[in-house]
């Protein structure tokens, strides 16, 4: 893999002590060369990961078509790079997760009908909602990707579970979904959404996107020719609720009153990612071992 950060990043006294919203373009060397069951060769658990992948390009164009609603209201300069910044970094994750997407054809995946299904979905509630309201639903969204890049930098023991292409590919996206992670949030202030707006934007999106969600990854387990053994349902359980937890009990801090992101410290290893960029490693680096460097 290569990742190339050569675009401008936007820095701010609004972000935490040395961070700063980094776009950064992820290129894959050789997607052939992933297997069809890239997480714990278990088909439950890739197909999971791989409907959030199939969301993702879709998702993060409707996060920015909900926050672009409101930017011609901001009149900080540091935010409004910020917000540029966020909106080039969705944009590259959209394109990354397209070309992976894609790749997903050569196993039988129906790629182009779950994209237009989804992208379909969105553009409901683009119709039938108020801005202010997608505003917040994309503010939730992007504190539940933040909980779980929390997720895949705080867990070495990925650095077994995933497929060395999926681990950097996952820990790229992580990274800059925790820079980004307050972007959406600040502009609830100036699109003047309070508190009972913002919950209940976040309980209404939870509640919209299940069905669809479910509904994808159904049709992608009956597209695959694979038989599920009891072993494999046994250990995507237990590997869903070992990771799951931390991450739910991250997830509903958003429902406190004065909850800000930031107010949830950034995954420790988080600066070793960092520190493996700058040493432009070539491979997935196992986190815990740059820790202690």
């Amino acid at each position: 893999m290569a990742i190339q950060s050569d675009y401008p990043k936007a820095e701010s006294t609004k972000l935490p002590a040395g961070l700063a919203i980094q776009p950064r373009k992820f290129d894959f060397d050789d997607l052939e060369a992933v297997p069809q069951y890239w997480f714990l060769n278990n088909p439950i658990l890739t197909n999971i990961e791989n409907v959030f992948s199939i969301i993702i390009p879709a998702g993060e164009r409707f996060f920015i078509r909900s926050v672009r609603s409101f930017e011609g209201q901001v009149t900080d300069p540091e935010q409004k790079g910020l917000i540029k910044a966020f909106m080039l970094q969705e944009g590259l994750h959209s394109q990354a997760h397209t070309k992976f997407n894609n790749s997903m054809k050569n196993f039988g995946v129906d790629v182009d009908r779950e994209t237009k299904y989804f992208e379909k979905v969105l553009r409901g509630f683009e119709r039938r909602l108020p801005k202010k309201t997608q505003l917040g639903m994309t503010a939730f969204l992007e504190h539940l990707t933040a909980a779980g890049a929390h997720g895949i930098l705080d867990n070495p023991e990925f650095d077994e579970m995933y497929a060395p292409e999926m681990l950097s590919f996952w820990r790229w996206h992580a990274v800059e979904e925790l820079e980004h992670r307050a972007v959406a949030f600040d502009l609830l202030k100036v699109a003047k959404i309070g508190y009972f707006h913002r919950v209940f934007s976040a309980i209404l999106v939870l509640i919209l996107l299940a069905a669809p969600v479910v509904k994808i990854f159904r049709r992608i387990m009956k597209d695959d020719s694979v038989t599920v053994t009891r072993e494999m349902v046994k250990q995507a359980r237990e590997t869903n609720r070992k990771l799951m937890g931390p991450q739910v009990r991250m997830s509903v801090k958003y429902f406190k009153p004065g909850f800000h992101p930031w107010d949830i410290e950034n995954p420790k290893y988080l600066k070793a990612w960092y520190a493996a960029q700058e040493a432009t490693a070539p491979e997935a680096i196992a986190l815990e071992t740059i820790e202690q460097r």
